[in-house]
């Protein structure tokens, strides 16, 4: 299945790797890498995940991030990729928000 990403997630990313970098120069390239992978790994998975906040939710093998997705036309696209650090109760103002923009 192809995974598309919507602007929002991939601010997300970009705002997370920056966050990263500032921590220690290269991390935030290895936590791109890593969600790069992961979302390979959801093209064969989309589907099979647990609903949270009412959307599908997979979770990143390296880094503490949720990615949220939705099938859409034999598509999965990536809502939010979220630090799992986060209140959870931000987690679903992000994603009320983003889905009310569909």
């Amino acid at each position: 299945m192809d995974v598309e990403l919507r602007p929002e997630a991939i601010d997300d990313i970009s705002s997370s790797a920056e966050f990263f970098n500032e921590k220690s120069e290269g991390w935030g390239d290895h936590f791109v890498r890593s969600i790069e992978v992961d979302l390979i790994v959801l093209e064969g998975e989309a589907g099979i995940h647990a609903v949270h906040f009412g959307l599908p939710c997979k979770f990143s093998k390296t880094f503490p991030f949720a990615i949220y997705y939705r099938i859409e036309d034999a598509r999965a696209m990536i809502y939010a990729i979220l630090s799992c650090r986060l209140n959870p109760d931000l987690h679903r103002s992000i994603l009320d928000d983003r889905r009310l923009d569909e």
